[in-house]
């Protein structure tokens, strides 16, 4: 009998496993979204982080500011205890008593107000254009830098978007919940103050040129 003929050699499983390592990834493996651009880039902080950050900024800005408030407060409640006695008492210093409470209460409150202002601008500043970040930024490993090429941003714009978010949010309370809404809808996670300076907050430390 005579012996079987020799088998072809099986190349469509080959001729597959060529194909699909050449096609492109879609077509045998998800990739992120990140990858395919639909999601945000993972280099940038997450919304929790920066919330965090802000809480520890807002506590050590309490911390250096307290003493000026806490004198405001003291003043104010020794000035209103007297003229509650006043009244009480019928003393001819009693009318008008709580008029002149706040009348004096008023400048010194306005004095305060600027000087925390100030001094929550210079905070964000000048951290943030020096140290590139801020020290609830640093507590959670997060700095802030340009957008454009991320490197550190520097004295100029570091100023705008401290000026943008103090005076913001100080000044004009709903501008702060509208910035912060922003941050949640923004696909590169920028608050209004971040689009203002030009600026990202991401996990890395930025590049270090040359402070401006």
């Amino acid at each position: 009998m005579a012996p079987p003929a020799p088998r072809a050699p099986e190349v469509a499983p080959v001729a597959e496993a060529t194909r699909a390592a050449q096609a492109p990834p879609d077509a045998h493996a998800p990739a992120s979204r990140a990858a395919r651009g639909h999601g945000p880039d993972p280099a940038l902080a997450q919304r929790w982080r920066r919330l965090l950050a802000f809480v520890i900024d807002a506590v050590v800005l309490t911390l250096v500011t307290g003493a000026l408030w806490g004198r405001l407060l003291a003043s104010f409640a020794n000035r209103m205890s007297n003229a509650v006695d006043a009244r009480a008492n019928h003393a001819p210093a009693a009318r008008g008593a709580y008029g002149r409470v706040l009348s004096h209460t008023t400048g010194p409150y306005l004095i305060v107000l600027v000087a925390t202002i100030m001094l929550a601008i210079a905070y964000y500043w000048l951290l943030t254009g020096y140290w590139g970040t801020t020290i609830g930024k640093r507590a959670l490993g997060t700095w802030v830098v340009s957008a454009a090429d991320r490197s550190r941003l520097g004295l100029r714009r570091s100023f705008v978007r401290a000026l943008v978010f103090v005076l913001g949010g100080e000044v004009v309370p709903p501008f702060f919940g509208v910035d912060n809404l922003w941050l949640t809808a923004d696909r590169r996670r920028q608050a209004l103050h971040d689009k203002a300076a030009g600026s990202l907050v991401v996990r890395t430390p930025p590049q270090l040129p040359p402070v401006q």
